[in-house]
């Protein structure tokens, strides 16, 4: 006997021994019947209304067959199909208000990443191509094929899914959110697009922001100086993106789509583009004089190509290339090779620097007004932020005489 999908993901609610919650029969539906009359055969059943909570009766003619028996087999396999999608959380009310409800669910994600492929950048692009591939994963896992309807994927299996994230290994409270995040933008496009009538996933939380605190810290002096000697023996090319990092307070992205040309040596200066800065503004970020010495050991000959490139070889390579690398090759260098070598925790990360970079700059004394041009923050209050990071008491406040009692005597 062929087993249904309500079957399946019964078995699947019993395994995981978690509480699935289906429509029940005669309570949100009756299932379906066939009537065979002399001149005409159909399949009738009753949904609940969520409305007014009454039945409505549903009918299906099945009468484009010749014989019996043919009527017979096609009635039996519409009622197999509507018991089905009954059994899954389908109500052809709601699917009448929202008639792409029934559109498989593959399809309309096609229609949805055909759609965001000429809206959006690469990076946010593969994140979203990233979110949606688990997604679709976890749904065929629990028996959902790509045929089945869009409309199976209620808000039980919303639920469902997030649930199965929470315990996943790896997912922090900041990548749960994220999921969620893609989660509510997809099905919002969907809800706009006509192919359901609300968002199922609009009832779940985010995790609260005191969890997802961040764990990076600023590197202290000591550990600066080991990795700078470390690269500069290794791999003086990634030493000028940590550099950039540090002092240019530059994003990863940003240095990963750097040219040759846009560092010029004469000026001391790093040319940012609006094609890759993150506001779209071109800026320029300027070279302290103790970092000069890494930029000119940097292949800058060949002006169009790109600063760091894409190799087919090994991920250590980030020589001068026609193709631009990816920004995840630094992270990943960072994990599998500056780490271990520098004796570094997980809590120091390569974006680390750029934090570093903007607390020592303020603590050295320079403005905030000028830090801020250099990170090219919105306001001077993101910048201020870092304001008072440093380990290190400030000498001025500690001159300061404002105790009452403890000033000395005047005139």
């Amino acid at each position: 006997m062929e087993t249904s999908l309500y079957d399946i993901l019964q078995g699947i609610s019993k395994e995981k021994k978690m509480f699935l919650s289906l429509p029940k029969i005669y309570v949100d539906y009756k299932p379906p019947k066939l009537h065979k009359g002399r001149t005409s055969w159909y399949v009738s059943f009753y949904v609940k209304s969520p409305e007014t909570g009454h039945f409505k009766l549903f009918r299906k003619r099945v009468n484009s067959y010749h014989t019996a028996a043919e009527k017979l087999a096609a009635a039996k396999a519409v009622m197999a199909d509507i018991q089905e999608k009954l059994s899954l959380g389908w109500n052809p009310i709601v699917s009448n208000a929202c008639p792409r409800s029934t559109v498989p669910a593959v399809q309309a994600f096609e229609s949805y990443w055909r759609v965001k492929e000429k809206e959006m950048e690469p990076e946010s692009l593969r994140s979203y191509k990233s979110y949606l591939k688990v997604f679709r994963e976890w749904l065929q896992g629990e028996g959902l094929s790509e045929s089945s309807p869009l409309c199976v994927i209620t808000e039980t299996v919303a639920r469902r899914y997030m649930a199965h994230l929470e315990d996943a290994a790896g997912v922090s409270p900041r990548t749960y959110n994220n999921y969620l995040s893609f989660q509510l933008t997809l099905f919002d496009w969907m809800v706009e697009k006509g192919y359901i009538p609300s968002n199922v996933f609009s009832k779940i939380h985010r995790k609260p922001k005191r969890v997802m605190k961040k764990t990076r810290r600023a590197l202290t002096e000591a550990e600066l100086a080991r990795l700078f000697s470390f690269l500069e023996r290794e791999n003086p090319e990634y030493l000028a993106v940590c550099l950039l990092c540090y002092c240019c307070l530059m994003r990863p992205k940003e240095i990963a789509l750097l040219r040759c040309e846009d560092v010029c040596l004469e000026k001391q200066a790093v040319h940012v583009r609006a094609d890759i800065a993150k506001n779209d503004k071109e800026s320029w970020r300027t070279i302290p004089d103790a970092a000069l010495s890494a930029f000119r050991r940097l292949r800058l000959g060949s002006p169009s190509l790109f600063l760091f490139g894409h190799h087919a070889a090994a991920g250590a390579d980030f020589r001068p290339a026609a193709m631009a690398t990816d920004k995840k090759r630094f992270t990943d260098y960072w994990n599998r090779v500056v780490r271990p070598a520098c004796g570094f925790g997980l809590e120091l990360q390569l974006y680390s620097l750029k934090d570093t970079g903007i607390t020592n700059m303020l603590g050295s004394g320079v403005p905030v007004s000028f830090v801020q041009q250099q990170a090219d923050h919105s306001s001077v209050a993101m910048t201020a932020i870092y304001v008072g990071k440093s380990p290190a008491a400030n000498k001025e406040l500690q001159g300061v005489d404002i105790i009452p009692g403890k000033r000395p005597a005047t005139g």
